[in-house]
């Protein structure tokens, strides 16, 4: 007799995630200010592989950021995205049609505040919120938002110094406290703040810190992620005032490590790799400083203020949720790398794809296994996917390869389900092609949905559906038992 294929249960969300920054567009429309994301200029001679593995600390100062801001020639294609504003109700139609029951996407704080520090919103920006907030729920789908990903308001940056200053506290608070008062009663859960933990990769766009602008970046970091963490515990707070359903996460890009070998350094190198990143989970979600860094802080000189009211605020406010997102496992070498987080050695036994990606779905069975044993919260997946450049041929795209990879990702999902673990959502990442985060290309393309749009922005912006669009309906439709 045939064993019963395992179906996700009845309530699981089936989804896709997205961001504003790299979706939007319309950069200059009905007052929105200028982001971080904004000044992110497309580079057609970028080595792929070599900007995933280098530190990419601290890339702009106050100079290139004026003169990416004043530049009339180059293409920043983060200002255009793949037109999400003005085709929002055909988007979340395709989303609909595929049968996805939840659709992560992030609201643009420059669209709410454009310049981050003002006391009343930016009307005409909720409005535009309004109306997808009210189109994903007539669709049937749980809207997952994110609060802040990637697009900060410029002038935090070149007036305040970005999160390392205590006043952004006060403006993003202020800022999501507008998203709870005006969608409380129809957003359940929500994520202030995307890839928490990514704060040597992405010290600029994350944090706000400017290469100029600070004396000791190690510490300033750290400083910008304590700032993060009385956020997420004041939302929380405020949260739990206007509607105890409402459910705030913690957000990590998984960057949990394997050991190269047995050898008892590898082990114990490993350990306190992933020591550190887990920290960026541990604090918000049990409510306190590990003293593993606390310890890491006195030994490297690094000085964070942890006032009394720090302390207790984060302990009576401890968050809902783990999400994260999953695309490669890492494997760390004792003997060849360091505590630097951009510091990893390539897996002999798995395969990559153009931008050093490697494909390991075990690995994502043995993230969410790790966190759920350490942390014992529901957890969402808020991104997987694979990046490729597809081949468009009569009005599709044949990608086994995409099919092939999710397939494995979703077995695996089905796994951890089956040992028990509360996994809440299973949201792949854009899954209507959109810009590249790190590289700003288009031609990185994750979707189920294929977008007539090239790196340089040329194309009808056109969406036509993929091979991979209908293998996700029908995996929705049997709740995961027809892979």
């Amino acid at each position: 007799m045939e064993k019963e294929r395992f179906k996700f249960p009845e309530d699981f969300l089936w989804g896709g995630a997205t961001a504003a920054c790299q979706m939007e567009g319309a950069y200059d429309v009905d007052g929105r200010g200028l982001s971080t994301s904004d000044i992110h200029r497309y580079n057609a001679k970028l080595d792929r592989v070599y900007y995933r593995k280098k530190l990419v600390e601290n890339e702009h100062t106050l100079a290139t950021l004026a003169a990416a801001v004043a530049d009339q020639e180059g293409y920043y294609p983060k200002r255009y995205g793949n037109d999400f504003y003005h085709r929002y109700k055909e988007d979340i139609a395709l989303l609909k049609e595929m049968g996805m029951n939840s659709f992560r996407f992030s609201i643009a704080w420059p669209r709410i505040f454009p310049r981050g520090d003002e006391l009343k919103p930016n009307e005409k920006g909720l409005q535009f919120y309004d109306k997808v907030i009210q189109e994903v729920i007539a669709a049937g789908m749980e809207p997952i938002v994110t609060m802040f990903h990637y697009d900060i308001p410029l002038p935090l940056l070149t007036e305040y110094g970005g999160f390392k200053n205590p006043k952004l506290i006060e403006f993003m608070v202020r800022y999501a406290t507008v998203l709870l008062d005006r969608y409380g009663s129809l957003v359940k859960y929500w994520i202030p703040f995307n890839q928490t933990n990514l704060i040597q990769y992405c010290s600029f766009k994350s944090l706000g810190i400017l290469r100029d602008q600070t004396k000791n970046l190690t510490e300033d970091q750290y400083i910008a992620i304590h700032h993060q963490f009385l956020i997420d515990a004041q939302i929380k707070a405020y949260a739990k005032k206007i509607n105890p359903a409402i459910k705030i996460g913690i957000m990590l890009a998984d960057c949990t490590y394997y050991p190269m070998t047995c050898r008892p350094e590898d082990i114990v190198f490993t350990m306190k790799r992933n020591r550190m990143q887990y920290f960026y989970a541990d604090v918000p979600l049990r409510g306190e400083y590990p003293g593993f860094m606390l310890r890491y802080f006195k030994e490297n000189d690094i000085h964070v203020e942890i006032t009394e009211a720090d302390k207790i605020l984060l302990k009576e406010n401890t968050l809902d949720f783990l999400a994260f997102s999953y695309y490669y496992s890492r494997t760390l070498d004792s003997q060849k790398n360091t505590m630097n987080p951009a510091s990893i050695s390539e897996n002999p036994y798995l395969k990559a794809n153009a931008w050093g990606w490697t494909i390991d779905p075990l690995g994502m069975y043995n993230a969410i296994s790790q966190y759920w044993d350490r942390y014992q919260k529901p957890i969402m997946i808020a991104e997987n996917g694979f990046g490729y450049e597809d081949i468009f041929t009569d009005g599709t795209v044949h990608d086994d390869y995409r099919i092939d990879y999710l397939r494995q990702h979703i077995q695996a999902v089905a796994e951890a389900l089956q040992d028990g673990v509360k996994v809440l959502a299973y949201l792949p990442w854009g899954p209507i092609d959109l810009v590249s985060s790190g590289t700003a290309e288009m031609s990185k393309r994750y979707g189920f949905i294929y977008v007539d749009q090239d790196d340089l922005g040329h194309g009808s912006k056109n969406r036509y559906r993929k091979d991979s669009f209908y293998w996700y309906q029908k995996v929705i439709a049997s709740r995961g038992s027809d892979l």
